[in-house]
């Protein structure tokens, strides 16, 4: 399953419209094919990675939010975890890939005293194939599906596509670096953990091989010398730094949705790391030889020198914030050429990103 592209209205502090695309918008170079897209059917193309950078408070983790309540959806036919984020009727249509079917939804979704209902559903679908690009979001050419009235007012008819729970989307905030993480998704890793394990481990600390729960939930840690101790959690957390914890978990998280296809929500991807650290992270996603199951890496940053990383534009959302949030897409708001590099454009406020220069003497005049 993979989302093409979605549109909201009524979502927490966001404006109506509000419109996010999975899709190329741009030409789709030779180059770009290999390094900046994955084809999910033939002809049928979706960004390896999407970023979405703006200035503090302009949106950013609430549009990620968004995203992973509507993969939430997807994969859970259910809202728990973003109830708050809807205080009126929200509307959803959204356009999504599964199984050689282009599928719309749409819904109204309400939130009545802490219950999450979903109101109004109508599924669509049409087969996919290479003829269809040129009217792909063309609904007169789909059809409509029948759908159960038997689910309870809290479930989605998504339910009739899929027809089990199965999750579609690891959520990674900058603040979730504690180890239960690193463990529940540990346990995931198959066969070839241990080698993974210790190699992720050698990123951010040399002098650990390996990290290990015991039967009776104490932490078994290896050392290089082949010494070792077992520790609390507390006891744990309080050995490590936080930027090898946080590490630690959110490159368990990239394994699993690189072996398991599964795309990865990670808010602010640059906390505790070292630059080249988060530009290796973006070059997974890229890889073919290691990205075999099509995984979209979607971020949020403060380091404009990750977007020249992108050969694309139109895969960087710019988020602003005037008295509501709202998105700007570099290639289609800011007609940005591909020659020059976006992190320069960015500090020169070619995007409108800067802090305010007057806020900047106001806060100086005051300290002084």
């Amino acid at each position: 399953m993979k989302i093409l592209k979605l549109k909201v209205n009524n979502f927490f502090l966001c404006k109506n419209d509000l419109n996010i695309s999975f899709m190329p918008i741009s030409k789709k170079t030779l180059e770009d094919k290999e390094y900046e897209l994955l084809e999910i059917a033939p002809e049928l193309y979706v960004y390896n990675s999407v970023a979405f950078i703006g200035k503090n408070a302009s949106g950013k983790t609430t549009l990620l939010r968004l995203l992973n309540m509507v993969y939430e959806i997807l994969s859970f036919f259910r809202i728990e975890n973003f109830k708050y984020l809807i205080s009126q009727t929200m509307t959803l249509e959204l356009f999504f890939y599964h199984e050689n079917k282009i599928y719309f939804y749409k819904t109204n979704i309400l939130n009545q005293k802490g219950i999450i209902k979903f109101n109004e559903e109508e599924i669509y679908y049409r087969t996919y194939n290479k003829t269809a690009l040129k009217n792909l979001f063309d609904l007169n050419l789909y059809t409509k599906m029948e759908i159960s009235n038997l689910l309870p007012e809290d479930t989605s008819a998504l339910f009739n596509v899929f027809k089990k729970v199965d999750s579609k989307i690891l959520y990674y905030s900058s603040d979730d670096y504690n180890l239960e993480i690193y463990f529940n998704i540990y346990k995931l890793l198959g066969e070839n953990k241990p080698i993974i394990i210790k190699d992720i481990l050698q990123l951010f600390d040399e002098h650990i091989t390996n990290i290990e729960l015991t039967d009776n939930d104490f932490f078994k840690i290896t050392y290089f010398d082949n010494s070792s101790e077992t520790l609390t959690q507390k006891e744990l957390n309080e050995k490590l730094s936080s930027g090898t914890e946080k590490g630690i978990a959110l490159f368990v998280y990239i394994v699993y949705s690189l072996t398991h296809g599964i795309d990865l929500i990670v808010d602010e991807i640059e906390t505790h790391f070292h630059k080249t650290l988060v530009n290796n992270i973006i070059s997974l996603y890229k890889d073919k030889r290691i990205n075999k199951y099509s995984a979209t890496l979607i971020f949020s940053t403060h380091y404009p020198e990750i977007l020249d990383l992108f050969n694309r534009s139109d895969n960087i959302y710019i988020t602003k914030n005037n008295s509501q949030i709202y998105l700007e897409n570099i290639y289609l708001d800011y007609n940005a050429r591909s020659e020059l590099l976006k992190s320069k454009r960015f500090y020169n406020n070619a995007f409108d990103t800067n802090v305010s220069y007057d806020n900047l003497m106001k806060f100086k005049e005051d300290l002084m």
